[in-house]
Parts: C-alpha cells; structure tokens; sequence
C-alpha cells in the first residue's frame, strides 16, 4: 500500500530507493502518491485510546504522520467496551473510511478482573483465585463465544470499508512483564497493607499473566487468518482485508519488572506501561455503598470495577488500610495501570505503519538459509516435495542472491527437514549445517514433540536450546521461529495452542539477550491442512510468504548481514 516502512520505534520514517536507503521524513507531496486514504478511523476499548502517561495514544501519533497530515480520523474508541458493543455502537458511526484500526477483547477476556485476583486483591482477603480466573480466561478464548463476537466485528468493519483495497488493523496487547528477574519477586501492587492482604509479583505469577496474553494473541491471530481465509480464498495474504498488529516485542526491554529498573514504573520513560494506585478519600462517597462484592462487574470499565470492589472491601472489613502508593494516587489512575505509555503507542503506531507498507521489497541481500525441522520443512504433502521452499526461494532470487543449505535435498532447494524428528533429534542434525554459516535459519520445531507427548510440558525450553545451539555456531544468523500450525488431530489442537503461547514467551526473553530472534506468525488454520498436521500447496504458499514478511523485518532492524 505503501512505499515506504517505519524501522524504530519513534517513528524514523525510512524509504528504499534502489539499494539507496535515505533517514528523512517524507514531504507532503511524496505521500500524496503513496497513500490512498481518504478517511480513516479508531474503534475498540481503552487499549485504544488510554494512554499510560496521559500523553498521545498511536491513533493521534498516525495522525501526525507526515504521510496521514490533514486527514482527520474518526476517533470512536470508548474505554468501557466490550466487543458487542463496539459492534453494535462505534462501528455503525464510521463513514465510508479506507483503514480502521481496532482494540478489542480485553473487556471480554475479564483482564481487569484476573489483574483483581492476580495482582490487586482489591476485594482484600475475598478476593477471587488467580489460577481460576486464568484458566476460565483461556476457556473463553477458545470457545464459541469469542470467535461468533469478533466474526460479528470483523463482517462489520468490512461493510464500513470504501474501498476493496482498504484495511482493517487489529492491534493485540502486549505482555506485561520480563518474568525472568527476581527483583520483582517480593514486590506487591496489592490495594492493602497487612499479613494475609498482599499479592506478589513472583516470576510464576508474572508468567502465568504472561501467557494469557499471548493466549489472547493467538487466538487473535488464528480467528482473523480464519475470517481472511473466507474472503480471500486465492491464499494470497497480501490481499487480506483485516491484518493482525503484533508489537509485542517491540517492548522487550520497556517492561515492568525488567532488569536494572524499578520493580514498576521507571519513572523514567523507559517503562512503556503505567503503574499506579487509588486515593481511599476517593472511595468515601455513596455511589456504591449499597454494593456487596458479587455484583461488581469484572466485564466493564477499570475505573468503575476497581472503586466497586475497594468499596465493597471497606464495608465488609473496615479495618483494612490501603498500602501507601494506593493512598497517594488519584483514583482515576487506576485506569491507567497496565495501559501502554505515549512510547508504548509510538511502538504500536511503528507496527501499523511497517504493516502498511507490506508490499516492500526484499532486495539487494546475500541469503544463505537453513530450513530446520520435521517433515514440515522437508515439505510433505506438497505436490512438489518442496513445501515452503520453491516458492520461497523464487521470490527471494528475484531481487537477491539466495542459496539454500542443509543435508538433505538437492540444490537449490537443500534443507533440513527430517519427518517424526523431535525438537532434541532436529538440535542434533542441526550440526551437519550449521558449519556452513547461514545468515538466516527458519526453524519450525515442536509438532512431533507433542503428536509423539515427549515431555511436552518442556518442549519451549528444548526449543530454546535448540535456539542458542545454532546462535552458538553460525553466530551472525538471524533466526526465524515459527508459531507452529495448527493440528486437527484429536485432542492435539489446545496442546498446540498453549505450546505456541509458551514458546512467543520464550522468544521474547532470547531478544532481551539482544539475540537475533524473531517470531513468525503462520497464516494457517486446520482447513489448510491436508492430513490435519501438514498444509496443501495454498498453505506452504502462505508459509513462504510469512516467511519473507519477517526476514523483511529482520532487515529492517538491520540484523541480516553477508553470510560467513
């Protein structure tokens, strides 16, 4: 859509000219040619349009774009809504606009309510189970009544959209934490002082919070390739209407409880969440004393659940003193907690823009590739045995040198790819290849682990190993890891599900050990598979192209170097 592509997370605008790359902002005259939008909008709840610090949310950062100056968007977000909601009442307000961005689902989810049981405790010593809440989360995410409310809000954007070339982008929520340091372990952000009234942010806790999030990500994703899948049923991803915007790792090293900074907050800047707490003079009114602790709704605004539930805590046990950081902060605030900052929207609205420019070109590299896996990689099931790699290799050598590497297969197409391999075995092979240096690695591992129930429970920590195994010998790779597809095999698809969320929580680790990691969303759903684990020659396709997307933004980080 667009010729040119955002690379930093404050928005240095860079375009690609030939094997030219020019650091400049555009004019107002070099955009007009390069984006067709006329009208765009903002539709969802507070991750929308809340921002941590009380500075500019990404939808006003878009906005002063250069290439999006003077054409004012129609903001129609609201803090408090679910997904029916915005269905039903923000997006019949759009007027015929050519993008819209949307946040939504964390209303639904119930994410204030799991922070409440989690984190909070705001309703002191009552307060609901962690672990139970979690789990009731991740039923919801995969059950029947997510999918038909974000279907419902997908056919209704679509309707809302002038133009078959316009878009819609769903923006996903960022993890929270780093759940690797131990300094947050004895830190709480409970509402209450006392023995028994604190919750601490252990790194099990901050895990577990973790996963829900990329949990919610998945199924984002998989729901949105669902839909697109109906739309476009050439398989071309480039043409999907409705596109997925994961900036969660752009936030690696601006979490909370990240080494070297405060447990919360840094107050620095640095810390791309807010944190915060609630005055106890802002909860004497009389709004909801008649309120007992059952009634409070954990599906609807921050503001109003978290007054409703310190309320209620008051009135059953008088005798609970809120901890000094709640007592010193504007009820107000509490809104704010877990929202991105201005810099978090600056990272989100870098995500959208590079989004925008999907279409740019690969060009001018030095490739040396090593596909690694199972019999995904090896390409089974496909017409030609070539699976990913054919069409893979066609489009990157037509703008870059490319070769493939591996003990199998013949040139140009050798690979790795070996049927049945578990994580550990492909780790083992790996060291036939890994002496020739590949600058890139493209690692689909883990089906078999769980088809086969290898110890499951640690396959994302095998994998992991396998990661720094190859950065260990072709030291210069940048490394590619796939979500795996998805299975249809009886009583495999959750166990795929969560492997995949575990393993989008290892990775962002590996990339706050400034290794070059990257994961890769693969636009696949159980009705591109052929046997119900491997895909058709339309799914491989998809592969290539998910693929090249993220080698795209390998490069623009400025991680692909000449091979060895």
């Amino acid at each position: 859509m667009f010729d040119y592509f955002i690379i930093s997370r404050f928005a240095t605008v860079v375009y690609v000219l030939g094997s030219l790359t020019v650091n400049a902002a555009p004019t107002a005259n070099q955009c007009a040619a390069n984006t067709p939008i006329s009208s765009w909008g903002s539709v969802g709840d507070s991750f929308a349009n809340l921002v941590g610090d009380g500075g500019m949310d990404y939808m006003a950062q878009m906005e002063r774009d250069p290439c999006l100056q003077g054409k004012k968007p129609q903001y129609l977000a609201n803090e408090d809504s679910q997904i029916s909601r915005i269905t039903s009442q923000q997006v019949p307000k759009l007027k015929n606009v050519d993008l819209v961005t949307v946040s939504a689902g964390s209303n639904d989810l119930g994410l204030v309510g799991i922070l409440d049981a989690c984190v909070y405790n705001f309703i002191g010593s009552a307060s609901l189970n962690c672990d139970s809440m979690l789990n009731n989360a991740a039923a919801f995410l995969g059950g029947d009544q997510f999918a038909q409310a974000l279907n419902g809000l997908f056919k209704a954007i679509r309707t809302k959209i002038s133009s078959r070339s316009g878009e819609a982008y769903f923006v996903g929520i960022p993890a929270f934490f780093d759940e690797t340091t131990p300094g947050c372990s004895q830190t709480s952000l409970s509402a209450y002082a006392g023995s028994g009234q604190q919750k601490y942010l252990t790194n099990l806790v901050r895990a577990k919070l973790n996963v829900i999030i990329h949990r919610y990500n998945w199924w984002l994703h998989y729901l949105i390739t669902k839909y697109n899948r109906a739309q476009v049923p050439s398989g071309n991803t480039l043409q999907y209407p409705i596109k997925f915007i994961d900036a969660d790792d752009r936030f690696n090293g601006h979490r909370f409880c990240r080494a070297g900074a405060r447990a919360t907050g840094s107050g620095d800047g640095t810390t791309w969440f807010a944190d915060g707490g609630a005055s106890k003079t802002s909860l004497t009114g009389s709004a909801y004393s008649a309120v007992s602790a059952t009634q409070c709704n954990d599906n609807g605004g921050w503001n109003e659940y978290i007054q409703c539930r310190i309320h209620a805590a008051f009135k059953k046990a008088p005798f609970l003193q809120l901890t000094e950081n709640a007592a010193k902060t504007p009820l107000k605030d509490w809104e704010r907690v877990f929202h991105p900052t201005s810099n978090g929207h600056a990272a989100i609205k870098s995500e959208i823009t590079s989004q925008m420019a999907q279409g740019t070109v690969l060009s001018g590299f030095d490739l040396r590739i090593l596909p690694l896996g199972a019999s995904i990689t090896q390409g089974f099931q496909s017409s030609d045995g070539n699976g990913f790699r054919k069409v893979l290799y066609d489009t990157l050598r037509k703008t870059n040198k490319v070769s493939f590497v591996g003990s199998e297969g013949t040139a140009p197409l050798r690979h790795e790819g070996h049927p049945g391999w578990v994580i550990s075995d492909i780790s083992t092979v790996s060291d036939k290849s890994l002496p020739s240096r590949p600058n890139v690695v493209l690692i689909h591992a883990g089906t078999n682990d769980i088809l086969q129930d290898k110890d499951i429970d640690k396959a994302p920590e095998r994998l992991g190993h396998l990661i720094d195994h190859v950065l260990s010998v072709a030291k210069d790779a940048v490394v590619l890891v796939a979500q795996i597809l998805p299975c249809s095999k009886p009583g495999a698809f959750d166990k795929f599900v969560t492997y995949n969320v575990r393993v989008a929580n290892m990775l962002n680790q590996k990339q706050v050990e400034h290794k070059k990691v990257l994961k890769v969303w693969m636009p696949i759903t159980t009705d591109d598979l052929v046997d119900g684990i491997h895909p058709n020659d339309a799914g491989y396709h998809k592969m290539a192209q998910a693929w090249i997307k993220e080698l795209q933004r390998a490069a623009d980080k400025g991680w692909v170097g000449k091979p060895v």
